[in-house]
């Protein structure tokens, strides 16, 4: 009875990126990384270790059922920086995506737009289509810095995902990117 109730998001995200080619694996529970997205409604589902890449893991979190809302999944993939950030400069950018025909058309076009802190990284994701093409397909995306348990930065999407290669490969640039913005400053 347990299993027909657990949520298979991150055991299908793992498969389907080792599906891939990325080797993933399923982390034990209880990492300080489950906390990266934690609010009061939202828990964690648990992390996935990536190996060989940028991007070092993935967190799942989840906002449960209820009667003013149906269920939401945030999938977050961390990138270690050892280049850290400094909490009072903390960079926030995130995509706006347009619809074809408001409300109900297909995204046709992301723009970024937030705060990051003079890293340049605005002006750089702008002009990557594979990363905003990613955005277009799979979801809006959030990129932050982190400076809690883990140092480095966030790459959020605010639903469930299954990415492609290439959306893979435009992940792991981004990740470089974000990285790669620090090391200059």
């Amino acid at each position: 009875m347990q299993e027909n109730l657990q949520d298979d998001t991150r055991d299908d995200l793992m498969g389907h990126l080792n599906d891939l080619g990325i080797t993933s694996v399923l982390a034990e529970r209880d990492r300080p990384e489950e906390k990266v997205g934690k609010s009061r409604a939202r828990h964690s589902l648990g992390v996935i270790d990536i190996d060989g890449a940028t991007i070092y893991w993935v967190n799942i979190m989840k906002e449960e059922l209820s009667k003013d809302s149906s269920e939401r999944w945030w999938v977050h993939f961390g990138v270690p920086d050892k280049h850290a950030i400094p909490k009072e400069q903390s960079v926030r950018i995130k995509t706006k995506r347009s619809k074809s025909f408001p409300a109900f058309g297909n995204a046709a076009e992301v723009k970024w737009e937030g705060q990051d802190q003079g890293y340049g990284l605005v002006k750089a994701l702008r002009k990557n289509s594979a990363i905003s093409q990613t955005a277009t397909d799979l979801g809006n995306i959030e990129v932050r810095s982190l400076h809690e348990d883990f140092h480095g930065w966030s790459i959020q999407f605010d639903r469930k995902i299954e990415p492609t290669i290439d959306h893979w490969e435009a992940l792991e640039e981004l990740a470089e990117i974000l990285v790669s913005s620090t090391r200059s400053s």
